[in-house]
């Protein structure tokens, strides 16, 4: 195990996944709420119904103040 955990900060890119656009473009239809990049930018997918109900929500929350 202590190996393992050396190999992996002697290699953090063999940690860290890298998502092409189609992987990207799955996600996204998987429902998936956020979805990041081989570039470490985080996009939140508006199509996801998790993310519709959030907002949502906090809609009703600001019509109540």
């Amino acid at each position: 195990m202590f190996k393992y955990v050396l190999s992996v900060f002697a290699s953090p890119e063999k940690f860290l996944q890298i998502m092409t656009r189609k992987d990207i473009n799955d996600t996204i239809a998987d429902g998936e709420r956020i979805i990041i990049d081989e570039d470490g930018n985080a996009s939140v997918n508006i199509l996801s119904d998790e993310v519709k109900e959030d907002f949502e929500r906090h809609v009703n929350a600001l019509k109540e103040v």
